[in-house]
């Protein structure tokens, strides 16, 4: 199975540790990174200019990823601040409730913001396709894909957030989750969620990873993975 991660240019220690985690529980995955990359990588590598802002960086990645003709169809798309934490057999798939619901707590908490003008958006586009009360995939973790789902997602939406249109469109079902992604910035301490004993899945935000890097990720993984020159 290919892991694919869609990156950043640059140094990348969140990258190495999710990495390590990736080969820990499917050490015969296939890695891939498209856009920037570290230079400690020496793994597979389709680069992207990385001028733009963020989103617009993910979507030239994603088109990138989907042109590809090396990059297996079924793949496992990867951010590099995604953990996994306790060995897993295969990836399945998770959401998080309701897009209706997520966009009531995050108003809640920061009133407005880019991502949640296009958490609407998204929701907006679903319920004009038909689907009244569309899931939120939108969680921090991995995410079984196929390329030609994904680049039909990309090129009919691609001002929505492709994880929650490509779930609720494909109708992947799943199993509901609370997002696992842990803040120390104040300003999204209302969003953190903890590590539990029963915890499969991890993600950090910048600020944070310090912190999760000392505590969890160096005691679970504390040995290079193959991608690793340095």
């Amino acid at each position: 199975m290919d892991f694919v991660y869609i990156c950043k240019s640059g140094d990348n220690e969140e990258l190495r540790y999710s990495i390590r985690s990736v080969m820990n529980s499917f050490p015969e995955a296939k890695v891939w990174l498209v856009g920037g990359k570290p230079d400690w990588y020496s793994g597979d590598f389709i680069e992207v200019d990385q001028k733009h802002h963020k989103y617009a960086n993910a979507i030239n990645n994603l088109q990138a990823l989907c042109n590809s003709e090396e990059i297996s169809n079924n793949f496992i798309l990867m951010n590099d601040d995604f953990f996994i934490i306790k060995p897993v057999e295969k990836i399945d798939q998770f959401y998080n409730g309701l897009l209706s619901d997520k966009i009531d707590k995050y108003v809640k908490i920061t009133g407005s913001s880019m991502y949640i003008k296009k958490l609407m958006l998204t929701r907006t586009r679903l319920v004009d396709q038909g689907i009244q009360n569309p899931y939120d995939y939108e969680l921090h973790i991995p995410m079984p894909m196929e390329k030609d789902k994904l680049n039909t997602i990309i090129k009919k939406y691609p001002s929505c957030l492709w994880r929650s249109m490509y779930g609720n469109i494909y109708s992947v079902g799943g199993n509901q989750m609370d997002d696992v992604k842990v803040y120390i910035n104040k300003k999204h301490l209302e969003r953190s969620n903890h590590i539990r004993d029963t915890s499969v899945f991890l993600s950090t935000e910048d600020q944070a990873f310090k912190m999760i890097l000392d505590v969890v990720l160096l005691k679970l993984f504390p040995n290079p993975s193959k991608y690793e020159l340095f």
